[in-house]
């Protein structure tokens, strides 16, 4: 069954348009969306990482095909739109996980939490990771078409980025930062909607009980969600060039090629180091001040081990070194924030919570557990708010928007330059204006490439400092 392609870049015509390519193959599509579930689930694993791309790309090829009547051809150009869709779902994936982790309610106390999150602080924490995924998206809109256009088309990546660039532009940025949006929105819905139904209705605690109530309806989601960049592509892909036509004149210097990957690559790389560095166990605070008289106050001299009362943890301190030791015997290394050997140890207890001080010199740190030996105060807030310094929080952000908001205005005039290129040798502009056009567009991406470069380069260093701080 074939169907018709929508008629404009209207997000009316485009939800109508993807619906009428679910009901088209229903059965199918619903199974590679929930095969598509399954294997973003497993990214956690790492075989996801591979398998996830396959089943986008099978979607995107069932779409096209419905769309365009003919069949899509699993050549080269498959797997290169596997690369595009890898970083394309990586880079939001990890920026929404992060965000969620950092802003979203404490993981370690919502058990505990009997009553729903007050409006005003679930409000903000929505648009904080809202915002933080916008801005990823943001990213990655430029590139949107590139996995269609590979697949449809072929031909070598840095061809589909320019020509994607250059129907993003064309057709409106802004308009496609909303079109994106959308369309990695719409699979979310579902399981979204549930789980703030029942922690708005029940209790917060009960949360992942409303994400697992949705998840049913999120392998027809999925689809609903990809056919709008699909309908979208189809709609417009006769403004591109015929590749036959296409000359090596059209493509820009190895030089600046270098450079416009490199942008590419660093806030990606940047975001990388974060998700890596969230992975290590955040340092102890500073305690502003000593124990209280009433505290368990321990002199340290060699190796020793301490019994938080009334529990089976054990913290154990040799030196520098210290670690709490569950009752099942399982050992967790305590991130060294001091210099030298720890002289002193106070417990106290704070609710259902045990606060940890440990002198050395003459600063005290503290560690925050509960009665099973968990670090209650090891969130991904803290590990971030521990390695990552404010101004580098700042410079990734900058780094993701600026590059969205840029790099189309360096892209999209060379994707032009290939479009003038790519056309029959009786259509094509005289060679002078041609080499105008490249030459123009040329220096354009250079003075895109040297406004970016800083940001770019802080972003670096911010996910190194991530990545090896505050050891």
């Amino acid at each position: 069954m074939r169907v018709a392609a929508a008629p404009d870049l209207a997000i009316g015509a485009l939800l109508r348009q993807s619906w009428e390519l679910l009901r088209a193959h229903p059965v199918v599509a619903a199974a590679m969306g929930g095969a598509l579930l399954v294997s973003l689930a497993l990214m956690l694993f790492g075989v996801g990482a591979l398998v996830a791309p396959w089943f986008v790309l099978e979607l995107f090829g069932l779409q096209l095909a419905v769309l365009t009547g003919r069949p899509v051809i699993r050549d080269a150009g498959w797997i290169r739109a596997g690369v595009f869709v890898l970083g394309m779902v990586g880079v939001v994936a990890a920026a929404t996980w992060v965000a969620v982790l950092a802003f979203g309610p404490d993981v370690s106390t919502a058990d505990s939490a009997s009553t729903p999150l007050p409006w005003p602080d679930a409000v903000g924490r929505v648009i904080a990771i809202t915002g933080v995924t916008a801005v990823a998206i943001s990213f990655i809109a430029p590139f949107a078409y590139a996995p269609l256009i590979l697949l449809d088309r072929g031909g070598s990546m840095g061809a589909a980025a320019l020509e994607s660039a250059w129907l993003v532009r064309a057709g409106g940025l802004f308009r496609h930062w909303a079109l994106v949006f959308l369309a990695h929105l719409v699979p979310l819905l579902p399981a979204l909607l549930a789980a703030v139904v029942v922690a708005r209705t029940f209790e917060r605690a009960a949360t992942p009980l409303g994400v697992l109530a949705g998840l049913p309806l999120v392998p027809l989601s999925i689809p609903l969600g990809q056919g709008l960049l699909s309908a979208a592509y189809v709609a417009r892909h006769r403004e591109l060039s015929e590749p036959r036509w296409a000359r090596a004149e059209a493509k820009p210097s190895r030089g600046l090629t270098a450079a416009l990957v490199g942008l590419v690559l660093a806030p990606i790389a940047s975001v990388l180091m974060i998700v890596i560095g969230t992975l290590r166990p955040a340092p102890p605070s500073p305690m502003e001040r000593g124990p209280e008289p009433a505290d368990v106050v321990l002199r340290v001299d060699g190796e020793r081990v301490v019994r938080v009362p009334g529990t089976t943890v054990e913290v154990e301190v040799e030196g520098a070194r210290v670690s709490v030791r569950a009752g099942d015997g399982a050992r967790s290394p305590v991130p060294a924030a001091w210099r030298g050997s720890i002289e002193e140890v106070s417990v106290r207890r704070r609710g259902e919570h045990y606060v940890i001080g440990l002198s050395a010199g003459d600063a005290w740190w503290k560690i925050k557990l509960d009665r099973a030996g968990t670090r209650v105060d090891d969130t991904v807030g803290a590990r971030l708010a521990a390695r990552l310094p404010l101004w580098g929080l700042v410079a990734v952000l900058l780094a993701f928007a600026l590059s969205g908001l840029l790099l189309v205005r360096a892209l999209a005039p060379l994707g032009a330059v290939r479009r003038l290129y790519g056309a029959p040798a009786t259509a094509r502009p005289p060679l002078d204006v041609l080499r105008a056009r490249r030459g123009a567009a040329a220096r354009r991406a250079w003075w895109v490439a040297a406004a970016l470069g800083p940001v770019a380069v802080a972003a670096l260093v911010a996910g190194a400092l991530s990545l090896v701080g505050g050891s």
